[in-house]
């Protein structure tokens, strides 16, 4: 008997090659702003250092960005195509500090490549992904604005959570903080 999935999937497209497909999450939302931070949120007794998320989930550096593409470019098809990465993104940033002087009652953002910008480790980020895609080796596309489920995280800071308004001063934008607390 034939699940859902497998009936659903019956009729698509078909092939007998061997695929291999590079498809990564989240790209361009900060997840853990710096190592320094992480070390921060140790000292907080938040152990994010259990969460893989949090452990290795950061902006991409220009640096991290030319090694990833020196990989993929050194690995061609039978055609001679380089091996290319699907870089699901988020468009969108938290602006911590406008968020916080209206008290936590709204939310302000900044696209990606502004927030790029705010970090020298950071600020040649974007200009290495329009290399990638004139290369063929990184293709972005839109996973959403943020993973922030705003009205409840403004609620959570307002009520004051100390994980929570201690992963917002550190500059972690995401709802939940990850790790477990002592």
């Amino acid at each position: 008997m034939l699940t859902r999935k497998e009936l659903y999937n019956m009729f698509g497209w078909r092939t007998k090659r061997h695929l291999v497909v590079i498809e990564s999450d989240d790209w361009g939302t900060i997840r853990m702003p710096s190592h320094e931070v992480y070390k921060e949120f140790l000292r907080h007794g938040i152990h994010v250092d259990r969460d893989p998320y949090c452990r290795y989930d950061n902006l991409a550096t220009k640096h991290d960005l030319e090694n990833l593409f020196d990989v993929l470019q050194s690995v061609k098809d039978k055609n001679g195509h380089p091996a290319v990465i699907t870089a699901n993104t988020l468009s969108a940033n938290p602006v911590f500090d406008k968020i916080k002087e209206s008290n936590f009652t709204q939310y302000f953002f900044e696209p990606f490549t502004e927030t790029l910008k705010r970090d020298a480790a950071h600020a040649d980020a974007f200009a290495m992904w329009k290399q990638g895609m004139a290369a063929g080796v990184f293709h972005p596309q839109s996973h959403g604005r943020e993973h922030l489920y705003v009205k409840k995280w403004l609620k959570t800071l307002r009520e004051g959570d100390p994980v929570t308004r201690t992963a917002f001063d550190l500059g972690m934008g995401i709802d939940f903080p990850c790790g477990s607390v002592d």
